[in-house]
């Protein structure tokens, strides 16, 4: 578990060793079985630059664009701070997700974790995802991206306008943003039901990145909902308000936090409040209580206060520990040696995630990004360059797939993509092979060929082969050179 240390202004404390820590497990003192310190902002030397850093060794950051508990002129503050979050952190251990909530859709993921500057900072601007058909999100077609691109180099950013973002968008964010469906189903919804849903909402997701490796964590940019209809200990003239339903969904939120390994920071983007109403962002708190996450509040300057968000956390301690038979528990980290007034984050809890019956498109898109190796089939890639692009050709034996397939769903999924030297996804084509009849046969190969135009440069190709129905995949990748 990580163990975020940090001065009063909120600049991380180095320096830290395994002794400077004491855990306790439900009240008892537990001995740190593992000890590590990871530094995202260091730069690695040349020797170790040649070395591919564990996927433990990254950040995950997911950008969460509330559409519910927003108003329009608030989301577009919210958009800038995050993409000059992106701008200024480190490629090479910091990956980022875009995504929208609201009610009718819940969260609608626009990008998967990527390092693709360009296609995360269209995910943030447009609030929807590439125009190529790709189940993964990972590619962003090369005349969006040459767009993309230019607006970048010429320091373009979006419409500080309303109607000006509207105009970028479609469908329910569009609407959204200019006050219109989206926004009176939100006012006509039972406030209860809003929340309700929030929280399940939210809890799935961490569901979904318990999965993946590395420090994660999900930031929500909202003005956050009215934390009375849960626990209004302010109540007068009558017994205090505690909806219990609600209550409990708060409490098995937080738990899926924990056993997933996830983090929740909220930023308040309604800024500075002019209200003597302590408990008017209190639902901010309560989301991220016992998370481990930071709340930013009662600030203006957006931009600054994510950026100090991300720069608190770029030295985590991780403490690990045998957990035994407890399947879930209370933790308590106390730290000795840091300068006074700091202050010390952690989620306080463990839990234990079942593993999914499924793979979830969030692991594909990691697979394809970080090059992991499959070993449920063996592929064999060539490419063929031409005067228009490349040919990509891909092989397998019928011998290793057949035993393997479903009598519901005989067939394979390939997901073939490009990318460029800079590590974005410029091309994508899927293809699904059926294996019925004469095809299902155990013998011989099957060979799938894609032609790709590209202009000249270094690319890579990537085809990820998966027996659908299974958790039985494929990878392999190819570079090469148009001259």
């Amino acid at each position: 578990m990580p163990v975020y240390v940090t001065t009063s202004d909120g600049q991380p404390v180095r320096g830290l060793t395994k002794d400077s820590f004491t855990l306790l497990v439900d009240g008892h003192p537990q001995p740190i079985d593992y000890f590590d310190v990871i530094d995202f902002a260091a730069v690695p030397g040349a020797q170790q630059a040649a070395v591919e850093r564990p996927r433990r060794e990254r950040r995950l950051y997911l950008f969460l664009f509330d559409i519910t508990f927003a108003t329009p002129a608030k989301i577009v503050r919210a958009q800038k701070a995050a993409e000059e979050a992106v701008a200024h952190s480190n490629p090479a251990t910091d990956f980022f997700a875009v995504a929208t909530y609201s009610t009718s859709r819940g969260v609608h993921f626009l990008s998967p974790f990527i390092s693709d500057r360009v296609a995360i900072t269209h995910a943030i601007f447009t609030l929807h995802g590439g125009k190529a058909q790709d189940p993964l999100g990972l590619a962003l077609g090369s005349q969006e991206r040459a767009q993309w691109v230019s607006a970048m180099e010429q320091g373009q950013t979006i419409s500080d306008s309303q109607e000006g973002l509207a105009d970028m968008v479609s469908g329910e964010m569009a609407d959204a943003l200019r006050g219109g469906q989206a926004n009176q189903e939100m006012l006509a919804a039972p406030k209860n039901r809003l929340i309700e849903s929030q929280l399940h909402d939210l809890g799935d997701v961490a569901a979904r990145l318990a999965a993946l490796e590395g420090q994660k964590h999900l930031v929500v940019f909202t003005e956050g909902f009215d934390s009375t209809r849960i626990t209004d200990i302010k109540a007068r003239n009558r017994p205090p308000n505690i909806e219990s339903t609600l209550l409990n969904l708060v409490k098995t939120m937080h738990q899926t936090f924990l056993s997933a390994g996830v983090t929740l920071d909220t930023v308040d983007i309604k800024g500075l409040r002019h209200t003597f109403n302590d408990l008017e962002n209190d639902a901010l708190y309560m989301l991220s209580r016992d998370t481990g996450g930071r709340v930013i509040a009662n600030r203006n300057d957006l931009v600054e206060a994510v950026d100090t968000l991300m720069k608190a956390q770029r030295v985590a301690y991780v403490l690990g520990f045998r957990q035994g038979n407890r399947k879930q528990g209370r933790v308590t980290v106390h730290v000795t040696g840091a300068p006074r007034g700091s202050e010390v984050s952690y989620r306080e809890g463990f839990g234990y995630t079942p593993e999914g019956s499924a793979i979830d498109s969030l692991q594909l898109a990691d697979i394809v990004i970080n090059d992991v190796p499959q070993a449920g089939v063996s592929l064999q890639s060539a490419v063929t360059l031409g005067d228009a692009g490349a040919e990509v050709a891909v092989s397998f034996a019928r011998a290793e797939v057949v035993p393997q397939l479903l009598d519901a769903s005989p067939a394979v999924e390939v997901l073939m993509y490009i990318f460029d030297a800079h590590g974005g996804a410029v091309d994508f084509k899927s293809k699904r092979i059926s294996l019925t009849g004469a095809a299902r046969v155990n013998s011989g190969y099957v060979t799938l060929r894609e032609p790709f135009e590209l202009p000249p440069g270094k690319y890579t190709a990537k085809v990820l082969l998966r027996i659908a129905g299974t958790k039985s995949m494929g990878f392999v990748k190819r570079d090469f050179v148009i001259e």
